[in-house]
């Protein structure tokens, strides 16, 4: 059976999942049956989207930063932010052992994972700036990819499988040869990096990467102009660049009030960019966008959300969005410091095609 047209004007919820704890990543398996969502509150947490029912491993002892799921062979790697990498079997019962760890992958928080070389190959990055290769089967290393001068947020691999990308915290976009493991270029980034003379600490970086779906587009979102790096306010910005030529081509913006980065990208098969940001206490909007248009296509309201991801069947979009426990912040509430009050997570399934029309039949 063919997928329904896509159609991003027609796009709303279609399913919500509730948690109890924030959750920062969320991915669709490859299979398309199941979701994976990681968090503060160390599980990994596996649903089943037909039915509802959630299975929950337990290995981590920080907060999870980064999953992916494998190529084949069922397995789901997570991190953390200690540094630790565990691979598992998504399918196996709950509280199943993890199949292989890295016990020391990183020295701090890895933020970024992928998947390349048809499987064989899984990359992390994040906190101590260097891009590790490790054996999906093992865990073993393989290689390591020194170069960044600052954290590294996000990673992406190029459709044809030969390159990859990763964005880091000064808004450089490294290019690499994979397999030769080997620097193949940088893309600049920079807007999407703030350093005020008063400012104590660096601010924003490339927190997304998504290449088109034809691979002649490389999109990295984030958030320019940040006036301060106490909450970090700014103005949410994706900057699309033509992959064969290394030139940013545009600049996206949001149309809605938001002050945060944009946190998750998915180019659609039809050339349109989905994306989605967040915004201190209040509401921002997930936002398509028809480059080389600059702002929405269309936009849909919502709380913030620190991840997007495309089904396998091109139909549907995944985000953690954010419910407040009553504070900016998990804590106490302003009324009742005794009770905390942590914050909360709703899993969302969004459809990209319009309802279905039932047949009407003559009477």
């Amino acid at each position: 059976m063919s997928p329904p047209p896509l159609d991003i004007k027609s796009v709303r919820v279609a399913k919500e999942f509730k948690h109890e704890a924030q959750l920062f990543r969320a991915r669709f398996s490859p299979c398309g049956k199941y979701f994976a969502a990681v968090g503060v509150d160390r599980l990994v947490h596996v649903w089943n989207i037909e039915t509802g029912d959630r299975k929950s491993f337990n290995g981590h002892k920080s907060w999870i930063s980064s999953m992916t799921f494998g190529d084949s062979n069922n397995s789901l790697y997570t991190a953390d932010y200690q540094g630790v990498i565990h691979c598992w079997n998504y399918l196996a019962e709950a509280n199943t052992r993890p199949r292989w760890s890295i016990p020391s992958a990183a020295r701090d928080n890895i933020r970024a994972l992928a998947i390349a070389g048809n499987g064989r190959f899984l990359l992390s990055a994040g906190d101590d700036a260097v891009i590790k290769v490790w054996d999906t089967k093992s865990g073993k290393p393989v290689a390591q990819l020194p170069g960044h001068r600052e954290c590294v947020f996000s990673l992406a691999v190029h459709p044809d499988g030969g390159h990859l990308v990763s964005g880091d915290l000064l808004g450089s976009i490294r290019k690499w040869a994979i397999g030769k493991w080997a620097p193949a270029g940088e893309l600049d980034a920079g807007a999407l990096h703030t350093r005020k003379e008063n400012f104590i600490a660096d601010v924003g970086g490339v927190r997304s990467l998504a290449f088109s779906q034809d691979g002649k587009q490389l999109a990295a979102g984030g958030f320019r102009d940040a006036k301060s790096n106490a909450f970090c306010p700014g103005t949410p910005a994706v900057l699309v660049f033509d992959w064969g030529s290394g030139k940013q081509k545009h600049e996206l913006r949001l149309k809605a009030k938001s002050d945060g980065p944009i946190n998750g990208l998915c180019f659609l098969e039809d050339g349109s960019l989905a994306g989605y940001g967040e915004h201190l206490h209040s509401a921002t909007e997930m936002a398509f966008w028809t480059p080389p248009t600059n702002s929405p296509a269309h936009a849909l309201a919502g709380h913030s959300a620190y991840d997007l991801d495309l089904h396998p069947d091109g139909r549907r979009l995944l985000a953690p969005v954010y419910v407040s426990g009553g504070t900016s912040g998990n804590g106490a509430q302003k009324r009742h410091r005794e009770k905390y009050s942590p914050n909360a997570t709703v899993l969302r399934i969004y459809n990209l095609f319009p309802d279905p029309v039932e047949k009407q039949t003559e009477s």
